[in-house]
């Protein structure tokens, strides 16, 4: 997916343009995610954003209760965003990532924390929407 040069993934949003347009074509179809966002502990719309630190370009995640969207704009639209730096971003998306960078959790680290990994904005809302 997109370039090996760490920079270009300094706009997530650019990099994945044409994921984004499968994504969302597929999402409505995925029995995993259809699962997923299908309960009544989604009681309203919920956004939350992933971005490159440095950049306000980010991918939005509106998640409702039986469907979820994949969106671009700003960081301001999201409850909270979680931030990776550009070159860990493109580990994370290598045809086969190594460790730590197979899931943003292991990214962000439950001991030690990576520097550049962050989650920005609502912390509360982060933890409530973490599952």
């Amino acid at each position: 997916m997109g370039s090996s040069d760490a920079h270009a993934w300094a706009d997530l949003p650019s990099q994945l343009t044409q994921a984004l347009d499968k994504v969302n074509s597929d999402a409505s179809s995925d029995g995993q995610m259809n699962a997923f966002t299908t309960s009544n502990a989604i009681d309203g719309p919920a956004t939350f954003g992933i971005k490159a630190a440095g950049s306000d370009n980010t991918i939005l995640v509106t998640v409702k209760n039986g469907s979820v969207e994949f969106t671009t704009g700003k960081p301001d639209k999201a409850l909270f965003t979680l931030s990776a730096l550009p070159q860990q971003w493109q580990e994370f998306f290598r045809q086969t990532p190594v460790a730590p960078y197979q899931s943003y959790w292991g990214m962000f680290g439950m001991n030690i924390k990576q520097e550049g990994i962050e989650v920005q904005g609502d912390q509360t809302a982060f933890a409530h929407w973490t599952h």
